[in-house]
């Protein structure tokens, strides 16, 4: 049995430059055939000038500022989808400056038990730095001492290509969904030295199935290497 379960996994595509929110209106994608006709005057869509939310058809979520462009699915049958729309929605909107794309993936993840969590942890994150660095935690009694550990860490990884940009894996306590649960998730940003759409979606048909294949493997690297010898 292994010593971890994902329980919930999310992919999306974020653009960052100058967006126009109120084009982003579900009568817009119907008309321009980016996604198929549904009813959605049962759906909560915002339409404002500085902000445009909408739910798509099989659960993909877009949310648009005026800087800001993100679209994400937590189901792995749209993750082709949301890489489709977003190339048909800005080849149509070739004019619009993008100067940076991120390519995310995220896993929540419960260990199995509370020994394997605490050795986790722990071999992210030595507490004996910080008990050093912090005298007083010596001096708590044993309860309060039990609190140190980690919470959040962020990793800056070099890009494996000849983008610029990084790789961001990010691992935080998710006690939202219980306990002994965390979020593991992989920011692959890119800044696009042109700053338009259309180097932007050469970016996405290139590097969208790499970057989740990458997302999964390193997700999977790192719990199996601290948790396979976990007593």
């Amino acid at each position: 049995m292994s010593d971890w379960e994902i329980i919930r996994e999310e992919a999306s595509i974020v653009l960052i430059g100058s967006m126009n929110p109120k084009i982003f209106h579900p009568e817009w994608f119907i008309r321009k055939e980016i996604v198929e006709e549904w009813d959605y005057s049962q759906d909560e869509v915002i339409s404002l000038p500085d902000l445009a939310q909408v739910e798509l058809p099989n659960e993909r979520k877009l949310t648009v500022l005026l800087n800001k462009f993100s679209i994400l699915s937590p189901l792995a049958t749209e993750y082709q989808s949301i890489k489709d729309l977003v190339i048909h929605t800005f080849s149509l909107l070739s004019e619009t400056p993008i100067v940076q794309i991120g390519m995310n993936f995220s896993s929540v993840i419960k260990i199995r038990d509370k020994d394997k969590w605490k050795q986790f942890g722990q071999k992210l994150a030595p507490q004996e730095y910080w008990k050093q660095a912090a005298t007083f935690i010596s001096d708590l009694d044993e309860q309060q001492q039990k609190t140190l550990g980690l919470w959040e860490l962020t990793m800056n990884l070099p890009r494996p290509d000849d983008l610029e940009g990084y790789i961001r894996p990010k691992i935080n306590v998710f006690p939202q969904a219980g306990p002994y649960v965390l979020q593991f998730s992989i920011n692959n940003h890119v800044d696009l030295k042109d700053s338009n759409a259309t180097s932007m979606i050469r970016v996405l048909e290139d590097r969208w199935d790499h970057s989740l294949s990458f997302a999964k493997q390193l997700t999977e690297n790192i719990m199996e290497s601290q948790l396979s010898h976990a007593v």
